[in-house]
């Protein structure tokens, strides 16, 4: 974990920790939010009594105040950074030198993860860059469950009745309709 910080930033952090006697680990702020990566089991502290650390701490800085909890668990701070929304799926994947992530998502839930213009994924992946070995992530959103999860049960189809009439025969399949034949003896 290679984290450089400048010297608004350790201002901020440094207030934060103040204010909520959590150890922050990372801070990243943009125009709207900033973001407080607090230590694995410090969240409680962070947030304080009703959420009354986050509302002194946006009075303060006068942004949006985000408080995730970091976790060693890559799948985990991954699910920490993308909450309150259900993610179906995360896991891993190394491609040569790369760790890359994937979610799973509800198709109607992909628009928020990944935000307008891609600004909530892009930010998640530099968070997840700035603190993991993982290069990027992916998301995937499709109404298919995933493929672990299929049954292995056999498709059960419905029984054909079988006609002892011999002057009719079974439907024909053909590309302009189904027809009956009819024979003669």
């Amino acid at each position: 974990m290679k984290v450089k910080f400048d010297k608004d930033g350790i201002m901020k952090m440094a207030l934060f920790e103040k204010i909520t006697n959590a150890e922050v680990m990372d801070c990243i702020s943009d125009d709207e939010r900033i973001i407080f990566i607090v230590k694995e089991g410090d969240i409680g502290a962070a947030i304080g009594k009703g959420g009354e650390n986050v509302r002194n701490a946006t009075e303060k800085f006068g942004k949006r105040i985000d408080v995730v909890e970091y976790s060693t668990d890559l799948k985990q701070f991954v699910r920490n950074l993308l909450a309150p929304l259900k993610l179906d799926d995360v896991w891993v994947k190394k491609y040569n030198d790369d760790l890359v992530v994937y979610v799973r998502v509800h198709p109607k839930l992909r628009k928020s993860i990944v935000g307008d213009r891609g600004k909530n994924i892009n930010r998640t992946v530099d968070i997840v860059k700035r603190l993991t070995d993982a290069t990027n992530i992916k998301v995937i959103s499709d109404s298919r469950p995933p493929k672990r999860f299929n049954s292995n049960k056999p498709k059960t189809e419905k029984p054909v009745k079988k006609s002892t009439d011999k002057s009719v025969k079974t439907p024909e399949k053909s590309n302009e309709s189904k027809k009956i034949i009819e024979t003669t003896e």
